[in-house]
């Protein structure tokens, strides 16, 4: 069933808009679009797309020719920023259209802060069976040209493949596993303070190798690791960055599991997280770990990715079959499923379109009035289960204009 959210905004479209008198200072947000990105999988060409909330619609933007898989796509500085491969792209918001570009051997995860683009690296070289060596495993961008602004050499801070990267009041989490590097794997957490250029390393112990996913809340760091494939573990890190006294790493296995590259989040105040094979997520607290012996979402799919609308708290996730065209799936905070849509064959990084629109904090204005027509922008009269703005006019000759989202 899907969810109808409905903001009301002010706006004055065209001749026949007359709000009269009313407070118009409020600001709502709403999700203007959802960027996914397709990995590709090997069975199709790596690409990035846009689902539309109002419309439903999926739309293929771009593919990546040449390119043997994406890693990530975030949304800052009024634009888009997507990894593939080798390159790292800005994309206009509005218009789709690529205004820089820069090539990078091993791009993984992006971050954005006060005007750069910062990015982990990671890369499998085919000769060795191993990790590529690079001298700098962390690297930031000016995030309007893409110009190389600097790096943390490997010699002073991040030595092996790093992954998942969260930015944090001034200073950047990153989760390193030497990943590409069978039978070698680490398990680090790297803490950089950005304006002191600072670093610091934290060891998530032996059961904690290969960190694959890394969250970040007001009080803690969050991992999930893969281990040696054959197990999850999952760590909970405090440090003085985030408040506490000093630094204290605590991990757990979760016994009797296997691991693979399947979705987290964080839901309310738990770790939700997927085991390969299994349908159901595991939920675990994110203030010590403890383990729920329910499991959220419905227990007929595994998801390869998911995010949070930061909006109205609904969960994307995305199923994959890594053959052909995959499914993506809205569910509410409680794991039910809202809607769904076909993207890519294999669909994982996520970023919101986050805009603020003006609203309307004082309806006094509308009592006594009642609508006595609705239309889209097109003028056509409104139909059950239309999504996007929608035109009220008023029995006093008002109009309003209401936004309706899923």
């Amino acid at each position: 069933m899907n969810r109808i959210l409905q903001v009301v905004v002010s706006l004055i479209f065209m001749n026949f808009v007359s709000m009269g008198a009313g407070s118009v200072n409020g600001q709502v947000e709403v999700v203007n679009a959802v960027w996914i990105m397709n990995e590709g999988g090997g069975v199709e060409t790596p690409s990035v797309g846009v689902y539309n909330p109002a419309s439903a619609v999926f739309t293929q933007l771009m593919e990546f020719e040449g390119a043997g898989f994406s890693t990530d796509v975030i949304i800052a500085d009024g634009a888009a920023f997507a990894a593939a491969d080798n390159m790292i792209y800005r994309f206009d918001l509005e218009t789709y259209e690529v205004e820089a570009s820069v090539e990078m051997e091993g791009v993984r995860k992006l971050a954005y802060y006060e005007g750069s683009i910062y990015v982990t690296r990671g890369e499998y070289d085919a000769e060795t069976w191993g990790s590529v060596e690079f001298e700098t495993y962390f690297v930031w961008f000016n995030s309007e040209t893409l110009l190389w602004e600097g790096e943390l050499p490997a010699t002073e801070g991040v030595g092996f493949d790093a992954e998942s990267l969260v930015i944090k009041n001034g200073v950047a989490y990153i989760a390193i596993n030497h990943g590409f590097s069978w039978g070698e794997e680490v398990g680090l957490l790297g803490v950089y303070d950005l304006e002191s250029g600072v670093y610091a390393e934290h060891d998530l112990g032996e059961e904690g190798k290969n960190p694959v996913h890394l969250k970040v809340t007001d009080n803690e760091v969050l991992m999930v690791n893969n281990t040696d494939w054959s197990a999850t573990s999952l760590t909970r890190v405090e440090l003085p960055s985030l408040g506490a006294a000093e630094a204290l790493v605590n991990t757990m296995t979760v016994a009797g599991v296997s691991s693979g590259c399947n979705a987290a989040t964080i839901i309310g105040d738990e770790l939700v997280f997927q085991i390969e094979n299994e349908t159901g997520m595991h939920k675990a607290s994110i203030s010590d770990l403890t383990l729920s012996p329910e499991m959220w979402g419905p227990a007929t799919d595994v998801y390869y990715s998911m995010g949070v609308n930061p909006v109205n708290g609904n969960v994307y996730a995305t199923v994959t079959n890594f053959v052909d065209a995959a499914e993506v799936q809205i569910l509410d905070v409680e794991g039910a499923l809202i809607s769904s849509f076909q993207a890519g064959a294999v669909p994982g990084g996520m970023a919101f379109d986050v805009r603020t629109v003006v609203g309307i904090t004082n309806l006094d204005m509308f009592e006594g009035s009642r609508v006595v027509g609705e239309y889209d922008l097109m003028g056509r009269v409104w139909a059950q289960g239309n999504k996007g703005v929608k035109i009220e006019t008023m029995s006093d000759q008002t109009t309003r204009v209401i936004y309706v989202a899923e």
